[in-house]
């Protein structure tokens, strides 16, 4: 590599063109400009010897007027202990490659630059070179910020650098106390997923499909699509928000709106009925418990779990409108989007949101669904495909088996009954082993605190496209709630036991030990009289109940009984050996309490 030589009075380095400073005459001009006394050594370029001869015909130029530079500005006469790295543009300053065909430089922003100088403490200049793969937008990547080297341990300026870089590092500072979501280093991955429900490698993967939004004065397209999930995330009012992204009420509102926009080819590609085919659906989103309790595992039948939500809204000042969201059990006004999820909590479509009043109940909202085809829903189900409902769809369930649809939904208690049979209450177990998805989905939708609170009236036009964001960043980026690794065994007994009757509940019937108090013995759970019953491990105790759902109510329904006031009353049946009677406070009434009876053997296990 040839030889640089750096010029004494500018500071630039020339390749093979050295002028000595040998002239008196040249010496004290030089000595007069820069302020030091050249060495022996000291060379100046050609540009500079330049302008020392026109001086000497002409009147000496001051030293703002001479064009040291390509930049026109003052010569770099100030000598700094500031390292700083090599300005050529063939090389890059950072993994030191050269320029050719395929390794392509670019010139080093300015905002890397300041960044550079911020964390490394090297000073860049303005004509260096670097690949364009060691930045990210107008910074450098944090892995290019930690191999970055300086050349040179001390640096000339000039007038217009030193200005430049302090006014950087102001801005720079000035702004370190807004949120930069142009600079992925800014934030850690905790505070990508706090501000906006995701990590910092999805919303990297979410801003690549935020192509229509245009770069402004005011906000980057990254700080446009943060805006809106910020939004949705926290549910903070558009003033606050304009706080912590110091931007106008009316900006933030603009950026929420553009990014709305520019995200429908992401939600048409992750939700809705047309983004993925039927057998698909059956094959990847259908979970084998699903298919053992109610298909027969059919591989060609869907099974949908749908219900409805709540999302509270402001109280409108249009009349009809009013009447219309206002729903008499709430008490409030509201809206009820329509939530279609698969058993393992893909949501597949999320229709509406519809209006709340009482010709507007999950019945008439999913008849009208299907009436109008909503999203081509029609041509995507298939005859015998399974629905799975709560009893708030009684009305049209006659509607769907007529256009060739299965429906499954809990049993309503007979007239007169305070309990379910036995069979109605098997039957209603099985709905609900797959049912509770879609419970699972709402609450999820509600973690975005934008839909858990009371909705602004000029958002309502546009609240459906925001659930439908949510749904489809729920689709590619969380797992779903239910796994595929659910053991078919728990369906087959579930299929055995829903056949079966509950002798324990036919004998205290049919001995008429349910009321009688005479053949009972209160007893604590230290008593002697309890010494063989079974001690059950959790292993046997999710054998005994099907699932987990009921262990976890079990440690609150104990928190409430462990004080003497509310403790458990357990009672030992004198006429009937190994019966245990147990009476349990209800979690919802003060004035309810629910009795249940346990059957055991001597050998350690449950009966009944």
């Amino acid at each position: 590599m040839p030889k640089e030589y750096k010029c004494f009075l500018c500071g630039k380095y020339h390749i093979k063109i050295k002028r000595p400073i040998k002239q008196a005459s040249l010496k004290e001009y030089v000595t007069k400009l820069s302020g030091r006394d050249p060495g022996n050594d000291d060379v100046i370029c050609n540009n500079c010897r330049r302008v020392y001869y026109n001086s000497l015909k002409t009147p000496a130029p001051t030293p703002q007027e001479l064009p040291v530079n390509d930049e026109g500005c003052s010569p770099k006469v100030i000598h700094l202990n500031i390292p700083s790295t090599q300005s050529s543009h063939k090389y890059c300053i950072v993994c030191k490659k050269k320029s050719s065909k395929r390794v392509k430089l670019c010139t080093v922003p300015l905002t890397a630059r300041t960044q550079a100088f911020i964390h490394n403490g090297i000073f860049i200049k303005s004509s260096a070179r670097c690949c364009s793969a060691h930045l990210q937008g107008q910074n450098f990547l944090h892995t290019s910020l930690a191999v970055l080297e300086a050349k040179y341990e001390k640096s000339f300026f000039n007038r217009t650098d030193l200005v430049s870089l302090l006014e950087n590092v102001r801005l720079t500072l000035k702004k370190s106390s807004i949120l930069d979501f142009d600079n992925a280093d800014s934030l850690t991955t905790e505070e990508y997923y706090n501000l906006t429900g995701l990590t910092k490698e999805q919303f990297e993967d979410l801003s690549c499909h935020v192509t229509s939004i245009r770069h402004s004065s005011v906000r980057s397209v990254r700080t446009c699509l943060a805006i809106l999930m910020t939004k949705l995330r926290t549910g903070l009012p558009n003033h606050i928000l304009g706080t912590i992204f110091s931007l106008k009420k009316c900006q933030i509102q603009r950026s929420i709106h553009s990014a709305r926009i520019s995200l429908q080819d992401f939600v048409s590609q992750n939700v809705g009925f047309e983004h993925i085919s039927h057998e698909d659906f059956v094959e990847n989103h259908t979970t084998p418990i699903a298919k053992k309790l109610f298909s027969d595992n059919d591989d060609k039948t869907a099974i949908l779990v749908l219900d409805g939500t709540y999302i509270f809204i402001q109280k409108s000042s249009d009349y009809k409108f009013q009447r219309q969201s206002y729903i008499l059990h709430k008490h409030r006004p509201l809206v009820k989007p329509m939530v279609v999820v698969g058993t393992d909590g893909y949501i597949l479509s999320v229709l509406g949101p519809y209006l709340s009043n009482a010709k507007n109940n999950d019945a008439a909202i999913t008849r009208h669904m299907v009436s109008t085809n909503s999203e081509g829903m029609n041509d995507w189900l298939q005859d015998n495909d399974l629905c799975i409902v709560d009893r708030g769809f009684r009305d049209v369930v006659e509607f769907l088996e007529e256009r060739g649809l299965s429906v499954q939904m809990p049993v309503y208690l007979k007239k007169g009954s305070k309990q379910h049979s036995t069979e109605d209450a098997n039957r209603s177990r099985l709905i609900t082993k797959i049912r509770w998805i879609v419970e699972s989905i709402n609450g999820r939708l509600k973690q975005w605190r934008f839909f858990d609170k009371v909705v602004s009236n000029h958002y309502i036009p546009h609240l459906g496209e925001f659930l439908r964001i949510i749904a489809a960043i729920s689709n590619k980026y969380r797992t779903p709630p239910a796994s595929f690794q659910c053991d078919v065994q728990i369906a087959e007994e579930m299929l055995q036991k829903s056949t079966q009757g509950n002798h324990v509940k036919a004998m205290v019937e049919d001995e008429g030990l349910l009321n009688k108090r005479s053949v009972y013995t209160e007893i604590n759970s230290s008593s002697d009289l309890l010494k063989d019953f079974p001690v059950l491990s959790e292993e046997k105790l999710r054998q005994i109940t099907l699932g987990v759902y009921q262990l976890k109510q079990t440690p609150l329904y104990a928190t409430e009984h462990l004080d003497q006031e509310n403790a458990y009353h357990l009672y030992v049946c004198r006429v009937k050996e190994n019966l245990l009677k147990v009476k349990t406070q209800s979690r919802h009434c003060n004035s309810i309490l629910h009795t249940s009876f346990v059957e055991y053997d001597l050998d350690g296990h449950i009966t009944g």
